[in-house]
């Protein structure tokens, strides 16, 4: 027997489990990026969508379906209503299956399965069949034929193969291993499917329960070593790791019971009776040997029914002298026999295996499929945790009752662009510092996102439109370059340039330049916003300036501050009054301030106190 050490051109093999499901969902999820970063404009508004998608994401479980969660807004109403029909079809599940299934979701991944040696040795017939089978090297010994199959070690597992012996006769562990490493992960499979047929829930994939079933069984006995574990083997290989102190304690016990039966029997060992009989060992004795057969018989016959072996197969493990002794050529012997049948049955048992498991994808597409539904039951239990409703399509962007998602214990307040209760869909917000104004656009920018993804909304009630673009540009802190300003005029062309069907959002965009032209700037884009089938938002502080040069199709909202409460913190109507100029409350910062350091006992800025008096008292005097 040689073998080989040179390789000609070495081929490299990669098995297939078959990756066609897994490429259809990769292009899938590239599409829907792509379509939910084409409707979403600006930078701004994709910052708000990550956080949105971060809340819906702390509701969902398994590592790998949180990490890959985002969003997918949609553009296609189809799609949408299609969306709406899967969540509530899994929101009609029980409460307590739904907790079970995502119990099951706990620490499930598939996982990627260990390098793996197996004791055995494939005997190829030619240098053609090394060539062809050579990438096996790495799994176990291969060696080619030289016609008396010498020099291979006799305690490994040999396989004589043929030039077209199939790969799983040969190796059947390369197409066990994936699913040995997710014997958990398929059991969980199972009864996640289980669970929903139980609630007669129909699922996309055409899923075999029987074929689930008989892949549970199969792998039940298998290990992440790809070793087999049925209740005869893993009896075998207990026995071969113990069954040298078996023997031994067997053997002491033999040697103590021929003690005390020759002491029994009151028989006396005559040294000058051994000596003229030429005997050499108490053994020879018939008496004695009548006491040792006895017992050796006796304890093979108590391991044999212990163990359940064959008696042929240790019946010269003990010698039958005084003492007795054991025989370590026929331990070795039964040994290396057992452990041979160990492999061969292992083998056969693989084999058997590997016909029926060759294709790991169709649990890797399985897999795919419960990461889906983790996402579908993380949306549910978003949905019923905050009350949450599905929006309807139409071509108003109207809610009632709705909360900022980002701000804990946040005032419900409604809005509406456009249908029967205010046809017009371009807005002007105005109203008090911190009243509310950039919350509420990005309320409207939350329940857009969530609509348009086809998930349910945080509202009492929600209607809005399905469009092609969002934009959010939001509020600038400090003042702007020359260079800039250009960009940030040249973002705005865009928006305004599209023809297509949009939500506009814009957070005081004065900020941009100075009051007078930012007035102008601000008009014109309500004039323009208003020429096509747009809604539209704009905070701003200028609406005096502004509604000079406007146009009615622009509405005006506000919001207002009404005072200071007995806490001296402002009192905020944060529902917007349509058709109405929300003043702004610089006033009652400047109040605000003046009394708190008024009441400060403590105080040592007593100047810093005074110039807080004075411009309130000539603010009090303008109003």
């Amino acid at each position: 027997m040689k073998e080989k050490k040179k390789q000609k051109g070495k081929r490299l093999h990669t098995f297939h489990y078959g990756n066609g499901c897994l490429k259809v969902i990769k292009i899938y999820f590239k599409k829907i990026h792509k379509m939910k970063m084409s409707i979403l404009k600006t930078s701004d508004a994709r910052a708000v969508h990550k956080e949105v998608s971060e809340i819906i994401r702390r509701y969902i479980i398994t590592k790998k379906a949180r990490e890959n969660f985002s969003l997918n807004l949609l553009g296609d109403a189809k799609d949408i209503l299609a969306m709406h029909e899967k969540i509530l079809k899994y929101s009609r599940i029980d409460n307590a299956v739904i907790d079970k299934i995502r119990e099951n979701l706990n620490s499930f991944e598939l996982k990627k399965a260990g390098d793996f040696f197996v004791n055995r040795t494939v005997i190829v017939p030619d240098d053609e069949a090394y060539e062809r089978y050579i990438w096996i090297k790495k799994y176990c010994d291969l060696m080619v034929s030289n016609n008396n199959n010498e020099g291979f070690d006799e305690k490994q597992h040999l396989i004589i193969a043929n030039s077209d012996t199939p790969v799983e006769e040969i190796l059947p562990e390369f197409f066990i291993i994936n699913f040995a490493a997710n014997k958990e992960t398929i059991k969980k499979i199972y009864d996640i499917y289980s669970l929903l047929w139980d609630c007669n829930i129909e699922t996309n994939t055409n899923v075999d329960t029987e074929k689930l079933k008989e892949i549970s069984d199969i792998i039940a006995y298998i290990n992440k070593k790809c070793e087999i574990n049925t209740e005869e083997i893993s009896r075998k290989k207990a026995l071969i790791k113990n069954f040298k102190y078996i023997i031994e304690q067997h053997k002491e016990k033999i040697n103590s019971e021929i003690l005390k039966d020759v002491e029994k029997r009151g028989m006396k060992i005559d040294v000058k009776e051994l000596l003229m009989k030429n005997l050499q060992s108490i053994s020879q004795i018939p008496e004695v040997s009548q006491i040792i057969n006895a017992s050796v018989e006796n304890h093979i016959a108590e391991i044999v029914n212990d163990f359940n072996i064959s008696k042929a197969k240790i019946v010269s493990v003990f010698e039958k002298d005084y003492p007795v002794q054991t025989d370590e050529n026929e331990i070795n012997k039964f040994l290396d026999e057992t452990n041979r049948e160990i492999l061969e049955t292992e083998y056969e048992y693989k084999v058997k295996a590997a016909k029926k498991l060759i294709k790991f994808e169709f649990i890797e597409c399985l897999c795919e499929n419960i990461y889906s539904l983790d996402e579908i039951l993380g949306i549910v239990k978003f949905m019923k945790d905050n009350n949450a409703v599905m929006p309807k399509i139409s071509n108003t962007l109207l809610f009632k009752g709705a909360k900022n998602l980002l701000i804990s214990n946040s005032v419900d307040v409604s809005y509406s662009l456009g249908g029967d209760l205010e046809r017009r869909k371009i807005a002007m917000l105005t109203g008090a510092n911190s009243g509310g104004k950039t919350t509420l656009l990005k309320t409207i920018l939350h329940i857009q996102i969530l609509a348009q993804s086809g998930i349910p909304v945080c509202a009492e009630y929600c209607e809005f439109p399905v469009v092609n673009e969002i934009y959010f540009l939001s509020k600038h802190t400090g003042t702007l370059s020359a260079g800039a300003f250009e960009s940030t005029l040249k973002a705005i062309a865009k928006i305004l340039i599209s023809g297509n069907k949009k939500i506009v959002l814009m957070d005081e965009l004065e900020a941009i330049t100075e009051p007078g032209a930012a007035a102008k700037m601000i008009s014109a884009i309500f004039e323009i916003l208003t020429e096509n089938d747009n809604f539209a938002v704009i905070v701003t502080h200028l609406s005096d300036e502004i509604l000079k040069y406007v146009s009615k199709d622009v509405r005006v909202d506000g919001i207002e501050a009404t005072g200071l409460d007995e806490n001296l913190n402002l009192i905020v109507d944060r529902q917007p009054k349509f058709n109405k100029i929300g003043k702004s409350t610089p006033e009652l910062i400047v109040e605000r301030l003046y009394r708190l350091n008024a009441a400060d006992d403590k105080r040592t800025e007593k100047a810093e106190g005074e110039i807080y008096k004075r411009i309130f008292e000539k603010m009090k005097k303008q109003v």
